[in-house]
């Protein structure tokens, strides 16, 4: 790397543009933290961390995630509380994190401009945003990998200790945020291997040390992981991977959190050509030129490839084990080979349009994430329970969704996931203790109490579960059901009081009112 040049080095005027874009950074993701409440994925974070930090590892190590994110969470709500603010905050830090690596690594790797022009990017993409307002390890996953990736390149090219030990840090705590994290890494490790392997063995000893460190601190986590690569082999939630998720997933950055039907999701292919063209444009230039700093751009590029491509290979031929949101712990790594591209136009005048072309194209997922509410229609449920719930109301849940929000926003009240013969929840249920329970023995949950609600989720695997219920006359309805939707969400809800039955009743799941809001504004929680 060429860095006897003033383009690698910090001076005021950059030091507080840096600033300038931060803060604005800060309060631009920070505006609509608390617009809508949180969904299931959100509540098992609310719920685990109100557990020691002992018990969150062996519910982590009996679910299917590490346990870094969820530890760190906790300490983070002492702090915050427990608020939809103060658990999505943590994310938000984590998307300052992974811009703030354009001043250090990738600074030092490209120079100034093109590290400023990476924090920007990551700043504006919608997935920063609506990864960034939700409580999960996504931000700080892409933030490892990404660090993991520039302090690898850095170690083996400067060869200097402080870049080995950081490249080793980043590689475990990549390790104990997400497994696509740890993918990624792995990765990342095999192919520095291969290079000091074949072309610098005076790094190969460097590296072998580093790797060796970084294996014994996550040994601990092993004999979990091995646990859940068992339970994972034999069943798992994720669906079949088509070429509608792959096809999804390269449009992911640009979109929605769950990513929508068509023609919205056509809106976000603009964007996506446009990081194309710049990462092509990039590409084109290492060829032609041969600049030794693109050689790590193309570095990241691959391993973002490489991941995706070990996800998706994995589950065709074996067991599906990827979604979309899978790609974010990688997503760092496009950006960064995006803005090495911008970075080869000749004028900063067409850098700056290439940044703001990029704005533009992701504008209107950025305006739909601040405006709808995707999450279901809590708000709506909270203020109908505000007049309905009683002090010692009990709930009984057929899925696994409301059992984790309704044990978040009805704190005190018991909540029951009644499972059917032959299923098995896909998240560790312990997480929701004392609350939240899960059983079979539906007649024991209910004795001793009076007023009891049966909570479903239209369009789940659960409303067989309802049937089975309400038809066997094991629950009587009492009043009307309650269903909840918004325009805007995949999610709704039924919410019906019910009692003990008697083996009499037969009742219809779909039978009472529907409450709809067409027009969602945000909340006020």
């Amino acid at each position: 790397m060429d860095q006897d040049t003033n383009n690698f080095k910090l001076n005021f005027k950059f030091i507080l543009i840096w600033i300038i874009l931060f803060v604005g950074g800060f309060i631009y993701l920070i505006t609509g933290i608390a617009h809508e409440a949180l969904w299931y994925d959100e509540s098992y974070s609310a719920a685990i961390i109100t557990h020691s930090i002992q018990d969150i590892w062996k519910i982590a190590g009996s679910d299917s995630h590490p346990p870094l994110y969820f530890i760190v969470l906790k300490a983070i709500s002492n702090i915050f509380g427990r608020t939809e603010f103060g658990l999505r905050i943590f994310s938000i830090f984590g998307v300052l994190a992974l811009s703030a690596l354009g001043v250090g690594p990738v600074r030092r790797i490209f120079g100034k401009g093109t590290g400023l022009i990476y924090s920007f990017i990551i700043l504006i993409l919608p997935v920063s945003l609506f990864m960034g307002q939700e409580a999960r390890m996504y931000t700080w996953a892409a933030f490892c990998v990404t660090g993991c990736v520039l302090y690898g390149y850095l170690a083996v090219s400067l060869k200097k200790k402080f870049d080995w030990v950081m490249f080793g840090t980043y590689t475990v705590l990549a390790a104990y945020t997400h497994y696509y994290a740890l993918l990624a890494a792995i990765i990342t490790n095999i192919l520095i291997f291969l290079w000091t392997f074949f072309k610098d063995r005076q790094q190969l000893k460097k590296h072998v040390i580093t790797s060796c460190v970084s294996l014994a601190i996550y040994l601990p986590w092993v004999f979990m992981l091995t646990g859940q690569i068992s339970r994972v082999s034999k069943d798992f939630w994720i669906p079949p991977v088509t070429g509608t998720t792959i096809f999804n997933t390269f449009l992911y950055p640009f979109t929605l959190k769950f990513p929508p039907l068509p023609p919205l999701l056509y809106y976000a292919i603009p964007a996506f050509t446009i990081t194309t063209f710049l990462v092509v444009k990039g590409f084109i230039s290492i060829v032609k030129s041969r600049f030794s700093t693109g050689n790590a751009a193309a570095f990241a590029l691959s391993i973002y490839l490489l991941t995706l491509l070990a996800g998706i290979i994995f589950s065709l031929l074996i067991r599906p084990v990827f979604i979309e949101r899978y790609s974010v712990p990688v997503i760092g790594l496009l950006i960064l080979s995006a803005a090495f591209g911008i970075s080869q136009f000749k004028s900063s005048g067409r850098m700056i349009l290439a940044c703001l072309l990029l704005l533009f194209s992701v504008s209107p997922f950025i305006s739909h994430i601040n405006q709808y509410r995707i999450n279901g229609p809590l708000a709506e449920i909270k203020s109908y329970m505000k007049d309905n719930i009683k002090q010692d109301d009990i709930f009984i849940h057929t899925d696994e969704h409301t059992n984790g929000l309704f044990t978040y926003y009805f704190p005190g009240h018991k909540q029951f996931l009644y499972q059917e013969p032959g299923y098995t929840p896909y998240s560790g249920m312990e997480a929701f203790s004392p609350d939240g329970s899960t059983d079979r023995d539906l007649t024991g949950f209910m004795r001793g109490h009076k007023s009891i609600w049966l909570v479903t989720r239209i369009g789940s695997p659960g409303l067989s579960a309802v049937n089975d219920l309400l038809s066997s006359g094991k629950l009587n309805v009492v009043g009307k059901v309650e269903r909840f939707f918004i325009t805007s969400s995949q999610y709704a809800f039924t919410l019906r009081r019910v009692e003990p039955g008697e083996n009499k009743a037969k009742a219809s799941v779909y039978t009472g009112t529907l409450k709809v809001m067409h027009k969602q504004k945000p909340e006020s929680s």
